[in-house]
This record gives structure tokens, sequence and C-alpha cells, in this order.
């Protein structure tokens, strides 16, 4: 099996999330809208890297569902922008 070509990007750390945020079951308050536009646009930025991933490994449908994630995660950070 031939190895993938990945490119190598450096990202900021992902956005901070309360620890108890991660407790089974615990569904955490709604965030502020800055936090919410920049998880949002992170998750968007790593969907569309692993998109890319699945495609080049013709896995057709996963790269689906990342792009369809991609596109929500964008459309969640336009509506959290601050008007």
């Amino acid at each position: 099996m031939p190895a993938l070509k990945t490119q190598t990007t450096t990202y900021a750390a992902p956005p901070a999330i309360p620890a108890n945020g991660r407790a089974r079951g615990f569904t955490p308050a709604p965030q502020e809208p800055a936090a919410t536009e920049d998880i949002a646009r992170y998750i968007a930025q790593m969907t569309t890297e692993m998109a890319a991933l699945a495609r080049s490994a013709n896995l057709d449908l996963l790269a689906y569902f990342l792009e369809m994630a991609k596109i929500e995660a964008n459309v969640t950070a336009r509506r959290a922008t601050p008007a």
C-alpha cells in the first residue's frame, strides 16, 4: 500500500473547552458568540483537511460527511459573528 502524501500544517491550539464539558452526559451551557465562532472556524479548518485525506484514500462517503460538517461549521461561524 503506497504511503499517503500529507501536507503538514501548523495550527493554533484548539479553542479551550472547560474540563467539566467533557463529562459523560453533561450538556455544556451555550457558548458566548465569540467562542462559538472560534470553535466553528476551527472545526471547518480541520474537517477541510480530513475530507481531503478521506478523498485521497477513496473514502468518498466519509469525505462527503466531512465536507457537510465543514459547510455546517462555516454557516454556524457566520451566524455567531457579531454584527
